[in-house]
């Protein structure tokens, strides 16, 4: 899944590959620039719970063709607010689309290439559908032991093998969950996350950070009845269970483990704010009220707004999760993207 989604030459990401219509996937901010404005809203609140400091800034990894930066830049222009923007990137491909789509907003924008370039800061740090591309470790119970899925490569051939597992981390997190595990049952380890974690870290004076993405507390994650995991495939829009179909040309995707991000949120001195399903988080920040401002209203705009709100759409199978670190406030924040509901309990 590294070499396959990461390799800085044929990697599916640094061969310029992003969501939309012409690609093999969409993501919310391909729906409407209404997600992007109503997340404009998250940064405004972000900005005035951090007393207005002079030098905030919005953080972004994964960030894709731009779309999402320029909806959220777009709608705080709209409202007076000129923040520069930080985008973290690895592959020249994709900053060369991002800076085609930013181009009016240049003068707002810097690029990194990993989160060690980061220079410390103060501000919000967001993502959607970051998370789900890392990769993962997949493992298996065989005979009431539990193994990891290895590759050999032979004659143009890809075959799995099972190995012992290679991180403790591994065990320590499924455990629990193992003794229920049928015969067979197969499933996915992300590690990766916390790199992620520990550079913010280091980086955040602070701020919030805005995690939206698919995925499942861990003990649905983990559930006895998901025993073929949730490792999938996209290409062409289609899904598919087959991870050595075309790599490089084709998404490869995990659902996340909430759970496992508000223990690193925890480890890494943030706290856990709130988490909700898209839908409610939305609604609650004021999507209704973002949609009259910037929208024509016509059928395809409210059938765009269905989608992101709606349990058909993405409203229900994503989920947000805020953290924060904060200095000098006597009570934790209360958000307002969570007044309608708050979910946190979901991952003790």
């Amino acid at each position: 899944m590294e070499l396959a989604l990461y390799h800085p030459d044929y990697g599916y990401y640094a061969r310029g590959n992003v969501p939309g219509k012409a690609g093999d996937f969409i993501t919310s901010p391909c729906v409407h620039r209404v997600f992007g404005a109503t997340l404009g809203l998250q940064v405004l609140e972000a900005f005035e719970l951090l007393k207005k400091p002079k030098d905030f800034v919005i953080v972004e990894a994964g960030a894709g063709a731009g779309y999402l930066a320029l909806d959220i830049l777009n709608y705080l222009a709209f409202k007076g607010f000129d923040f520069p923007y930080y985008i973290v990137e690895p592959f020249p491909a994709l900053r060369a689309l991002q800076e085609e789509t930013l181009k009016d907003y240049l003068k707002n924008i810097s690029w990194f290439q990993d989160f060690s370039e980061l220079p410390p800061f103060e501000g919000i740090f967001l993502c959607n559908e970051l998370f789900d591309a890392l990769p993962v470790h997949l493992v298996e119970k065989r005979e009431g032991e539990l193994f990891e899925i290895w590759l050999e490569f032979r004659g143009g051939e890809v075959t799995e093998k099972l190995e012992k597992l290679t991180e403790p981390e591994i065990l320590k997190i499924i455990y629990p969950y193992v003794p229920s595990w049928p015969e067979g049952y197969r499933t996915e380890v992300s590690l990766r996350a916390e790199e992620i974690y520990r550079a913010l870290s280091q980086k955040m004076k602070r701020g919030l950070l805005l995690i939206i993405d698919y995925g499942y507390p861990r003990g649905d994650y983990y559930h006895l009845e998901r025993k073929k995991g949730t490792l999938l495939c996209y290409f062409r829009h289609r899904a598919c269970e087959n991870p050595y179909f075309k790599p490089g040309h084709i998404d490869i995707t995990a659902h996340v483990d909430f759970t496992l991000l508000r223990e690193l949120g925890e480890k890494y001195g943030f706290l856990n704010l709130g988490f909700t399903q898209q839908g409610p988080y939305l609604a609650s920040l004021g999507i209704d009220r973002v949609f009259l401002e910037i929208s024509e209203g016509n059928f395809r705009d409210r059938e765009a707004l269905k989608l992101l709100v709606f349990p058909e759409g993405f409203g229900q199978s994503h989920w947000v999760l805020v953290q924060g670190r904060f200095l000098g406030l006597t009570k934790i924040p209360q958000l307002s993207g969570f007044r309608f509901s708050n979910r946190l309990k979901l991952l003790y």
